[in-house]
């Protein structure tokens, strides 16, 4: 049987004090002798004692609690990124609630219930839910901050948004100069930031004289895979493959690699995200970095603002990224 939750009245019974004082010497109140304030904080430790944030929410009127709703959680970056973001919070001194589960549709009522239920002070969203209309319907409930592509116009969201558009450029002006002109790009699901890279892809590619070549899957390995084998029936082979991350590119130098191709001699290959796999010498992935702790940061001064009551910050803070190069690229042998 499981041991029961040692309460406030538990710590003053063992103190031989009143509620409220015990109350108050876990809270930090300076009025409290440092003495008293230490003897306490000990009984407590030896008793195990936990506060009830919930029920602190509902006597002060205010909350530490802070939702982090993560979109796909197959999605390494999406963790990194959650990691961090759980980080800055409690470095912040929030207390962050942890979904796994994308919030659409119904699903987002059910998960803006649970957090109004745990009197939450607002909620950070991960790359979900894809529609605009669902993320009103979370924000006008509770303080909201989106992390992801989405341009949301709704007055009660901050976003943090990534710069695709100038990582799209940096990766393609990177194969340009290395003499690539065909050029490939697998584009993943139906997520903002996937249609957002392949447009910009397509743009570049038909600014520069052309023609793209676009092949649409989902943000995985085996995708990556999949579209290697469609690539490479065709009867033009692409001399270089940009992947819309670096999940499907992984899967990308996996089938290389079991066609017998050498990478970057036979095919340059760049992803989008950075993941720590891509640093791994197995990949030496040239990709585009997100930043996952400056956007986290950004994340926890936006909710804070939003919390204060400053109007005055951004509604929509864009973060840059960065060319990472490593050894998937190489000039372009055809």
């Amino acid at each position: 049987m499981a041991k029961p939750f040692t309460t406030l009245d538990d710590v003053a019974k063992a103190a031989g004090m009143s509620r409220a004082q015990v109350s108050r010497a876990l809270r930090g109140d300076p009025g409290v002798r440092p003495e008293t304030r230490e003897r306490i904080d000990q009984i407590a430790s030896e008793l195990e004692y936990r506060p009830n944030l919930a029920a602190r929410s509902l006597v002060s009127a205010r909350s530490s609690i802070v939702g982090l709703v993560i979109g796909d959680p197959n999605n390494a970056f999406h963790i990194q990124l959650a990691q961090s973001v759980d980080k800055r919070l409690l470095a912040a001194g929030f207390e962050p609630v942890t979904s796994l589960r994308p919030v659409e549709g119904n699903s987002a009522a059910f998960e803006i219930e649970r957090l109004l239920t745990l009197r939450a002070a607002g909620v950070i969203l991960l790359g979900t839910p894809h529609h605009p209309k669902v993320i009103g319907e979370i924000a006008d409930k509770l303080p909201c901050v989106f992390i992801g592509s989405k341009r949301v116009a709704h007055k009660k969201v901050i976003s943090i948004a990534v710069d695709d558009q100038t990582g799209v450029r940096l990766a393609m002006d990177h194969l340009f100069a290395l003499g690539h002109r065909r050029i490939a790009h697998l584009a993943g699901g139906r997520e903002p930031s996937s249609k957002d890279r392949a447009r910009f892809y397509c743009e570049i590619m038909k600014a520069a004289g052309l023609n793209p070549i676009l092949i649409r899957g989902e943000h995985n390995a085996a995708f990556g895979r999949r579209g290697v084998d469609a690539l490479f029936a065709r009867d033009e082979r692409p001399s270089a493959i940009f992947a819309s991350n670096d999940f499907i590119a992984l899967g990308v130098l996996d089938r290389l690699k079991g066609m017998g191709l050498s990478v970057p001699s036979d095919v340059s290959v760049v992803g989008f995200d950075d993941i720590p796999d891509a640093e791994n010498s197995l990949f030496s992935l040239t990709t585009l970095k997100q930043d996952t702790d400056a956007q986290a940061q950004a994340a926890v001064v936006a909710l804070q603002a939003m919390l204060a009551g400053n109007a005055a910050h951004p509604r929509r803070v864009d973060m840059p990224v960065t060319l990472i190069t490593r050894k998937s690229t190489g000039p372009n042998s055809g």
